[in-house]
Parts: C-alpha cells; sequence; structure tokens
C-alpha cells in the first residue's frame, strides 16, 4: 500500500539511512513519482502533521497504526488530496478526522495564522523557488531552432537569444548578469527567457515541468541547472583537444563539453561509482556524444605520464562536496539545519585540494577548471590559495563577471590580500541572491601557456589532426586485438592483458546533472518509462532511450597506476 511504502521510507530518511530520493527508487515501487510526491511533501509539514496528531490523540486512539504511515495519511486526509486507502486504514482515518481537523484549525488560530504554510518552519517556509534551466544541445539543434520550437508550443518569450547576445556585447557584464538576475525573477508561469551569461541556456519559470516535451525527449534539450553549465563553460576546450572530465558522472558536464568542442578530440571520463558510471555511459552516448571514453575508476588513480593521457591539454574537476549549495534536492526537509561539521569540512577539502593538485600535475594541461556546489570557504576559496601555493606555475584567470562576495579575512581577523585577489578572479553563486544553485568556480591556467589565439580555420585544422591520430590509434589497437586473438580452436587466456568485448548499451534518457545539481523531479519521471533488455546495471531511475550506442569495455584499464581492474567504454 502507499501509505505504508512512505512511512517506511519517511522513518529511514529521518534516520538519515539515505537521501530521499535514493531511498524512494530502492522501494521497487510500481509509482515512484506518486511516493516521491508524498514522502517529500509529507516531510515538509511533518512538524504540524506531529503536532496535530499527538493533539488529536491518533496513535492513542489506533495504536496498531504506526507513526511515519499514519502522518503521509493524515497529510492527505488534511493536506493533500483526499485519503488513497481502503479497508481499516481508511475506517481508522475516517474515526478521528473530526480530531484531526479540530486540532489543525486550533494550531492556525493561536498562531493567528490563515495559512498552513505560515506554521512551516523558518528553513522550510523560506526556500528559494528555483527557476527551471534548459541547455540547448548543440550536438542536435540550435538555441534559435528551439526557441522557436518552444514559442510555438506557446511559451512566451520576454527575452529572445538574440535580444540577450545584443545586450551582452553592448553593456557591461556585470550589469547584464544584474539585469538577467531581475528578469528571472519576474519570470511567470509559460514564460521563458535566454540567460544572460550562457548562449546555449534559456529560462524558465519555477515549475514549469518540460519532461513531456518533445525536445527533451529527442535530447535536443537537457534539464541542467545553470550552475552545472558553467564550469564546462569556463573550461571551453578547442575542438580538437584531448580533455578529462575529472569526476564526471552522471554526465552533463561531459555532454556539454562535447557539444564545445563540436565531438571532435577526445575527453576521458572518470568516476569511481559504479552506479552513476553506468548512469553516465547511457546518458552521455544519448545526447549525441561520439567523443568520449569512460572509466570506471578514481581520477587520483590516474598517471598523468600515461602515453593517451599525457596530452591532455584541459582538465574539470567538480569533486564531491558538502553540497551546501544545493536547493533542488530534497534532504533539506530532514536537515537540522545546522549544516557540516568543520571535521566534515576539513575531509572534504583535503579530498579536494588533492584531486586539484593531480590535475594540476599534468605535464601537457594548460587550463583546470574547479568548481563545487558548496558555499563554504573551506571547500572554495582556501582550497584555490593552497592550490596556488603548491602550484606556482598556475595563476588565477577571471570566472565570468564575479557575482558573489567571498570573504577576505583570515582566521585571525585580518584582510587577506591573496583572499581579496581570489575573490576578484572567481564566480560564487547564492541561491537567494542568484536563482541558481550555489556554487564556485575556479579557473587556473599556466602561465607559460599559448592558446594559440586560433581562429576557427586553425581549430578546425587541428581537430582534424588530432582526430586522424585517434584513428590511427583505434587501427594500432584494432591490429593488435587481432594479432592476440587466439586460435578458434583454443581457449581464451585467462592472462590476456587487454580483453576487448562489444556489447549494446542502452541509451539513458535523464537530462541532468547528478553530480550535486539533479533536480528530483527529473529522476522521478524517468522510473515511468520501460527499460531496455540490455542494460549494464539494474536502475529505477533510468528511463528507456530510442538510440543504442555501440561501446567497447576493455579490463583492465591501462591508465591507473595501480594494477587494478577497471572498466572502460568508448564511443565510436
Amino acid at each position: 500500500m502507499l501509505y505504508i511504502e512512505a512511512g517506511k521510507i519517511i522513518e529511514k530518511a529521518q534516520n538519515k539511512e539515505g537521501s530521499i530520493k535514493s531511498l524512494v527508487f530502492k522501494s521497487g515501487s510500481q509509482d515512484v513519482k506518486q511516493l516521491f510526491a508524498l514522502v517529500c511533501k509529507t516531510l515538509k509539514y511533518a512538524s504540524i502533521l506531529e503536532q496535530v496528531m499527538a493533539v488529536a490523540g491518533l496513535l492513542q486512539q489506533e495504536k496498531w497504526l504506526k507513526g511515519p504511515v499514519a502522518m503521509s495519511m493524515t497529510y492527505d486526509l488534511l493536506l493533500g488530496k483526499g485519503l488513497r486507502c481502503r479497508g481499516k486504514f481508511k475506517r481508522a482515518m475516517k474515526r478521528n478526522t473530526p480530531s484531526l481537523e479540530a486540532a489543525l484549525a486550533d494550531m492556525k488560530k493561536q498562531a493567528k495564522v490563515a495559512s498552513v504554510d505560515d506554521l512551516l518552519p523558518k528553513q522550510i517556509r523560506d526556500k528559494v523557488a528555483m527557476p527551471r534551466y534548459v541547455r540547448v544541445n548543440t550536438l542536435k539543434t540550435t538555441a534559435e531552432e528551439a526557441e522557436d520550437t518552444f514559442k510555438a508550443d506557446g511559451y512566451e518569450c520576454v527575452l529572445s537569444r538574440q535580444e540577450a547576445d545584443e545586450l551582452m556585447q553592448d553593456s557591461d557584464p556585470t550589469i547584464n548578469s544584474t539585469q538577467g538576475i531581475h528578469h528571472i525573477k519576474s519570470l511567470q508561469p509559460k514564460q521563458f527567457m535566454a540567460d544572460m551569461d550562457l548562449s546555449e541556456v534559456f529560462v524558465f519559470a519555477p515549475g514549469t515541468d518540460l519532461h513531456d516535451h518533445n525536445l527533451f525527449k529527442k535530447k535536443q534539450v537537457l534539464l541542467q541547472d545553470k550552475a552545472s553549465c558553467i564550469p564546462a563553460k569556463v573550461l571551453s576546450p578547442a575542438p580538437g583537444s584531448h580533455v578529462i572530465d575529472g569526476c564526471a558522472a552522471p554526465g552533463n558536464k561531459t555532454s556539454h563539453l562535447a557539444a564545445i568542442m563540436q565531438n571532435t578530440g577526445k575527453i576521458f571520463a572518470f568516476d569511481s561509482a559504479k552506479g552513476r558510471y553506468h548512469s553516465m555511459c547511457k546518458l552521455v552516448p544519448n545526447a549525441g556524444v561520439t567523443n568520449t571514453t569512460f572509466y570506471n575508476q578514481d581520477f587520483l588513480e590516474t598517471n598523468p605520464d600515461d602515453d593517451e593521457l599525457s596530452s591532455v591539454e584541459y582538465i574539470l574537476v567538480d569533486p564531491s562536496c558538502s553540497g551546501t549549495g544545493m536547493v533542488a534536492r530534497q534532504d533539506y526537509l530532514t536537515d537540522s539545519g545546522e549544516g557540516p561539521s568543520r571535521e566534515r569540512l576539513k575531509l572534504l577539502s583535503r579530498v579536494q585540494l588533492k584531486i586539484l593538485n593531480h590535475a594540476l600535475s599534468f605535464p601537457r594541461v594548460k587550463r583546470v577548471v574547479y568548481s563545487t556546489c558548496s558555499i563554504h570557504a573551506e571547500e572554495n576559496g582556501q582550497v584555490v590559495k593552497q592550490a596556488l601555493d603548491e602550484n606556482p606555475q598556475f595563476e588565477l584567470k577571471r570566472v565570468l563577471p564575479p557575482w558573489g562576495q567571498l570573504s577576505t579575512v583570515n582566521r585571525s581577523g585580518n584582510e587577506d590580500p591573496e583572499m581579496k585577489k581570489i575573490k576578484s578572479l572567481c564566480l560564487r553563486s547564492l541561491p537567494d541572491e542568484h536563482r541558481t544553485n550555489g556554487f564556485f568556480v575556479a579557473l587556473f591556467e599556466k602561465k607559460d601557456a599559448t592558446f594559440g589565439g586560433e581562429d576557427g580555420d586553425e581549430q578546425e585544422v587541428r581537430g582534424q589532426k588530432r582526430n586522424l591520430e585517434d584513428d590511427e590509434e583505434k587501427i594500432e589497437d584494432e591490429e593488435e586485438e587481432i594479432q592476440d586473438a587466439p586460435s578458434p580452436k583454443k581457449k581464451k587466456s585467462k592472462k590476456k592483458k587487454h580483453k576487448k568485448l562489444s556489447l549494446e548499451v542502452a541509451s539513458d534518457n535523464e537530462g541532468n546533472d547528478e553530480n550535486n545539481m539533479v533536480d528530483p523531479e527529473d529522476l522521478v519521471t524517468s522510473t515511468q518509462k520501460k527499460k531496455k533488455k540490455v542494460d549494464l546495471e539494474k536502475n529505477p531511475s533510468e528511463e528507456d532511450g530510442s538510440d543504442h550506442e555501440r561501446t567497447e569495455v576493455v579490463s583492465p584499464s591501462k591508465h591507473s597506476k595501480k594494477k587494478k581492474k577497471k572498466n572502460r567504454q568508448s564511443l565510436k
């Protein structure tokens, strides 16, 4: 029954046994969208519902009822769509309806409020309503074509892509960002606008649901928060480049990089989490990406001097963080409001610094972007400062107009000149002010690096040269495979170093950034689709896709410093 399922998840979420999203997906429910909505709504009003139930004596009258189950039914009875149960559960709630209604009415009367929402705790009541950001997938369409399609479907465009581009060229960029934020805050239902900072991003009013829109189904647009779009745009690798996405899953930043590179060159995408890795292997190909190789491997285990990786010039690292900038997630419903401890922030920052230093150690790298979805200085400015101290061959470059204010005061209370400089060059967003998830982005460039001022023709020639080299490598790999292949009459050797296997991999239709930036609505919708017959790993959050990608699996990974078996998948 729905309420029993909801009760189990509510209890586990309150006990911090997992995120609401993961608990719902692991429940095996036939309708996760309905279950997710009920759990989130019940937890949102939990403090009110618990008090109402206590005053009405519900659990004393119905001793067989479990608290979380009763709370979810009380939500539906008083605040939701009405009870959705039969038998003894419905009879019990009907018996107690008068006392429950009276208890709620008395609460509002004592607090002198007319709305139940006015009884909510401040951290829930004041939660920012985030707009819906949409990134146009330029591997499949253009911003202009997407804009025309949305207008044809009844959406009003209050600021077109052409108008936004003209403003971006003619005005001060800081003023543009301020004006853009003002427009975003004033968006009404069925309205959308072009983003003032990112040319491939559109912004819709909060609550806009585009899961059933044809552009989303075809992956011509991706539902990706603006905060998740900025790192790849800041890195801006030239077409034909070799690029590493060091903490890649679920893959929206990877597909964004591929679009910027026009599907040329090579992207090496690393993620050590098996489930997230498999999701990435499906999501990215479904976006039309063909230049990416996936590794189920910790980026820290890669060897910068590896023959293939030593040619990498651009690296994006978006390591695990406290996630305190995320407002799209629903876990705030069970948070105490105290935030992560200093000990946890120190632990996270040590790992983050290690990952950033590793990225800066690659011999030919000339540009590295470091980003987090945290609002804490320990994970942001302080990590950047330490990395600069330990890597004097790199310097910071400006990241778009400086939006947020970074603290420039050190622990002794004095102004820190280095932090003041970091403040002026890095980008920090705060949800209340900028209407996007809270995030931080820093751009490192090697001091002696030359980008050559390549124009379009030079980039195209460079990309063709790199692609030719890549094709030659693929031919060499195939020749080695033929040479190493056993005779049909012989058994396969277990000691073979490079065992290649081709298989069909179902494409994932999920369009959001899960590293840190996944919107629960997007994850919920995908579970209502049928799964494909061929799947790397059972995952109830994955949608069925219309295309299959041919994928190469190689084990073990040749990039690992240690002799551990790794998975690698290449898009051909």
